[in-house]
């Protein structure tokens, strides 16, 4: 079924804007410091990034289905997991990021994210544990469902999938710190790649999982990774 564009549209946008608000409100009321995302502890990052990603999750399902009537079906919600094919996917994805940004520091030098250089700095399991299942596993959830599901999918409606996939990755990339674009864009392209195959919200999430999940266990065990 073709959705209409600018409903669906409006509706990303006010939640996203939901979304960073409830941030703001978690910052203020937890104290955390946004000015120094570096500094972040575990829990720290585990309460912003639940209010952010769990209000963006629940303000555009309800209002999806409000507005614009998209059903949980044409998100991939009910497709089901290929476990071995996005674990496959994820590790093929982030070894080509990886390598897309050595090739990027080794020419501008190496200007690690924010939130990577606090992971870093995580040097017990129980923080690598909420690092997996809350940075990890949450953020590669909601953010499948935000833009791939949602954005990548109304423009594939109406483009063909490279103009759909570039467009969709450039606003992936730009939610992304400007050091860490270029990777990111590339991470999104093959993750639109492998929403057109699958049609399936959660085998994404698997692989943005196994991205996730691959650079935190790394920088566990190689903190200077993050340097």
């Amino acid at each position: 079924m073709r959705w209409r564009l600018w409903p669906v549209l409006l509706t990303a946008l006010a939640a996203f804007v939901v979304a960073n608000a409830s941030v703001l409100a978690a910052a203020i009321a937890f104290g955390i410091p946004l000015g120094h995302l570096d500094q972040l502890t575990p829990v720290q990052i585990a309460i912003i990034t639940v209010a952010q990603d769990g209000s963006l999750a629940i303000i555009l399902l309800l209002l999806l289905r409000a507005w614009p009537k998209v059903r949980a079906a044409d998100l991939g919600l009910q497709t089901p997991i290929a476990l071995g094919v996005g674990f496959a996917s994820g590790a093929a994805l982030w070894l080509a990021s990886i390598l897309i940004a050595n090739a990027q520091a080794a020419v501008v030098g190496a200007h690690p994210q924010s939130l990577i250089v606090a992971a870093a700095s995580h040097r017990s399991p129980e923080a690598l544990a909420l690092d997996v299942v809350v940075a990890a596993g949450l953020v590669s959830v909601v953010e499948e469902l935000f833009f791939r599901a949602v954005l990548f999918a109304v423009l594939r409606q109406r483009m063909p999938f490279v103009y759909a996939a570039a467009l969709s990755s450039m606003v992936f990339a730009a939610a992304h710190e400007i050091t860490a674009w270029i990777p990111v864009f590339v991470l999104g392209i093959g993750l639109c790649w492998l929403y057109e195959k699958r049609r399936s919200l959660w085998t994404n999430a698997a692989a943005h999982f196994t991205v996730n999940a691959i650079s935190f266990v790394l920088l566990f065990a190689l903190p200077n990774a993050a340097a």
